[in-house]
């Protein structure tokens, strides 16, 4: 991985660190029926540039970090506190999250 320790990455994508870690944490069954449900929430707590920013910093991620073990430390890193919905990658689904948020725009 690039970034060295848990600071880096947290300073690096700070946005998607953001969305991660309020909207995929531990309390995530408590608040959403699904994942979409909580993009939908994100999106309305957040204005369009933070959004963008969190959507942006997806494809960064993605770009930068190639095995899934990688993906998978990051992400957790990151405040990603579930595991990705059955039948999905978690590249998948941070690809279908990166979808939802940049449609919404």
């Amino acid at each position: 991985m690039n970034s060295q320790n848990a600071w880096e990455w947290n300073e690096r994508f700070l946005a998607l660190s953001q969305l991660l870690g309020a909207y995929f944490c531990q309390d995530f069954p408590d608040w959403y029926g699904s994942w979409e449900e909580a993009i939908d929430d994100y999106l309305g707590d957040m204005d369009g540039e933070e959004a963008g920013r969190a959507a942006e910093e997806i494809t960064q991620i993605l770009a930068i970090v190639t095995s899934d073990q990688e993906l998978k430390q990051a992400t957790h890193i990151l405040g990603l506190e579930l595991l990705p919905p059955r039948g999905m990658t978690l590249r998948r689904w941070l690809e279908g999250m990166r979808h939802r948020i940049s449609s919404a725009m």
